[in-house]
C-alpha cells in the first residue's frame, strides 16, 4: 500500500511524524530485483522516512540496512508482524515470533550495520496463536531495538476481531526500565483516539494504518470536503504516473475506492472507478 506516490500524498496532506515504506524483501533488494528496488524510491522531504524490511537471513538484513542508509532513510524497521501466508510460511514477518533467537540475531546485525547513526525499530504482534506479549517482547528487548511497535493482535487473528490494547500496555510496562520506546497499533480511527491511547497506555507513539487509506487527513484530525477528496485522488494518480511511468495504472484502483467515500452516491462512484 505505502508505495512512493502514497507516501508523497500522505506526507503533503497528512504531515505525520513518521512514514514507513511498504515492506521490502531484503533478499530481493540485495539480489537486485528492479520491482523491489523501486519500493525504496523517495521524494524530498524533512519528514522522518523509515525503510521497512522483511526476510529471514541476517546477512541480507545487514546489507539492506546499508542500502537504506545510502538512500538517505532516517531509520530501519524490521517487520516481525506481517500475517501474509506466503511471507509467514517462509519464516518472515510474523513467522519470526516462532524463532526468537533468529529475531534477536537480525536486530543485532542491523544495529551493527547502522552503528547508532539511525534508529532500528521492530514492528510485531502479541504472539502466534495466543497472546505471548510478556515472553516475546522481553525477548526482543534483550536486543535493545530503539523502538518496538506492537499491533494488539496475534498472528492467527490477522485483522479480525478487536486489537487488545491491554497487551500493548503490558509491552509498555516491560520497556519502562529500558531505552526502547513502545508504539501501539491497531484499530485507531482518528488523531484524537491516537492521542488518547498514547496517554492511557503511556506510549511513545501510535501508528495509524487502515484509517489512512484514501484519507491522509486523518493524521491532522481534519475532515476533507468532497472536492478536496477528488482533487487529492487525481493528484495521487498523477504522482503514480510520475513515479512509475511504465506501470499499469489499474494498481491505483484500490486507492480510488478508498477515496470515494462519505458523500452521497459514493457506492455508485466507487463502482464506476473500479472499472476504469
Amino acid at each position: 500500500i505505502t508505495d512512493a506516490p502514497f507516501r508523497y500524498i500522505t506526507d503533503i496532506y497528512g504531515k505525520p511524524d513518521i512514514i514507513y515504506t511498504e515492506f521490502v524483501s531484503v533478499k530481493g533488494l540485495i539480489l537486485g530485483k528492479p520491482a523491489i528496488q523501486r519500493m525504496l524510491l523517495r521524494h524530498k522531504t524533512k519528514t522522518t522516512m523509515i525503510a521497512q524490511f522483511f526476510g529471514t537471513e541476517p546477512e541480507y538484513f545487514y546489507k539492506a540496512a546499508l542500502v537504506a542508509m545510502d538512500k538517505g532513510f532516517n531509520g530501519i524497521d524490521i517487520n516481525m508482524g506481517c500475517p501474509d501466508k506466503s511471507v509467514f510460511n517462509r519464516g518472515g514477518g510474523a513467522g519470526l515470533i516462532l524463532q526468537p533467537k533468529l529475531a534477536k540475531k537480525i536486530i543485532l546485525l542491523v544495529k551493527k550495520a547502522v552503528q547508532n547513526r539511525i534508529p532500528v525499530s521492530v514492528k510485531t504482534r502479541t504472539g502466534y496463536r495466543k497472546h505471548e506479549t510478556k515472553e516475546w517482547i522481553s525477548n526482543l528487548l534483550e536486543a535493545e531495538p530503539d523502538v518496538i511497535c506492537i499491533h494488539g493482535r496475534t498472528f492467527a487473528q490477522k485483522y479480525s476481531g478487536q486489537a487488545d490494547w491491554s497487551q500493548i500496555g503490558i509491552a509498555a510496562d516491560l520497556a519502562k526500565s529500558t531505552k526502547t520506546k513502545i508504539f501501539g497499533n491497531g484499530d485507531i480511527k482518528s488523531r484524537t483516539q491516537a492521542l488518547e491511547r498514547i496517554k492511557e497506555y503511556d506510549l511513545a507513539g501510535v501508528l495509524i494504518g487502515r484509517a489512512a487509506l484514501g484519507n491522509p487527513w486523518v493524521f491532522q484530525g481534519k475532515i476533507p470536503t468532497t472536492e478536496e477528496r477528488f482533487n487529492v485522488l487525481l493528484e495521487h494518480c498523477k504522482k503514480f504516473v510520475e513515479f512509475f511511468p511504465t506501470a499499469d495504472l489499474s494498481i491505483m484502483r484500490k486507492h480510488l475506492g478508498w477515496y470515494a467515500k462519505d458523500f452521497p452516491h459514493a457506492a455508485e462512484v466507487r463502482n464506476e472507478l473500479m472499472q476504469v
